[in-house]
């Protein structure tokens, strides 16, 4: 199986080598299979650092309840930002919205629960080294001054298994609404747990499918994108070949 792993990654090489831009691809599999390409390349983490602030949301705070505040509220992706302030939601509700509909209200809110100092000292002390949370969703004032927030493709293969080894958490990816990516020649019944992160010139998609009892990590970062549509059609052809490459197995 090795050598048909290293087909796969000839595929996958000449799918990078049809666009421009800058990419980081890792796929492993449940029989010990790992390709991986650039992963200590550092990118802007878009989305993708909402898997963090999920790993770093504690299990006996869950229940707590958090009310909406008409401050709390900013643009982007979302429902949080349309509904009524003063509607109370448990912190796992927030977690959901900040996955399935990546929800920037919600993090937000998440991310002052938990406290950006206690998020980046969890980082660390999890071995996150590439990853750093620096600013709030939308906040373009700290973007403007330099603040932004990183991640690497080895950490998030790193979270992304932490994550589906809980079953809360798991549940949560599962239940993603954003499928345009890597998902979107992969049949709606199959189960594919994952996020996404988009901003100007960045598609990135981060996910493990489940198929045949068995399962496969697959993650897709970009950068420096001629125009973002590329960086879609390159994770929906990477899905598609890898989809169909296991589903022989």
């Amino acid at each position: 199986m090795v050598n048909e792993i290293k087909i796969i990654e000839t595929e996958i090489r000449k799918i990078l080598s049809d666009y421009q831009g800058s990419f980081s691809v890792i796929v492993k599999d449940s029989f010990g299979n790992r390709i991986s390409i650039n992963e200590d390349e550092v990118f802007l983490s878009a989305s993708i650092i909402k898997l963090f602030i999920l790993n770093a949301l504690p299990k006996n705070k869950y229940d707590k309840m958090i009310k909406l505040r008409e401050e709390d509220k900013v643009e982007g992706n979302g429902i949080l930002k349309s509904l009524n302030s003063g509607l109370a939601f448990t912190v796992k509700d927030l977690a959901y919205f900040m996955i399935c509909l990546s929800d920037n209200t919600a993090t937000n809110i998440l991310i002052e629960f938990l406290g950006m100092e206690k998020i980046n000292e969890f980082l660390k002390e999890n071995g996150y080294f590439d990853t750093i949370l620096a600013r709030k969703m939308l906040d373009i004032e700290a973007q403007k001054s330099g603040k932004d927030n990183f991640t690497s493709p080895k950490d998030s293969e790193k979270v992304l298994d932490i994550l589906c080894q809980d079953k809360e958490c798991l549940d949560i990816l599962k239940n993603q609404a954003c499928n345009n990516k890597l998902h979107l020649y992969i049949p709606e019944e199959e189960v594919f747990a994952h996020k996404t992160g988009e901003l100007p010139g960045i598609e990135h998609d981060v996910g493990r499918l489940y198929l045949n009892n068995n399962w496969i990590d697959i993650l897709v970062f970009t950068k420096n994108l001629k125009q973002n549509s590329d960086g879609i059609r390159i994770n929906n052809k990477i899905g598609k070949i890898i989809y169909e490459y296991y589903l022989k197995k």
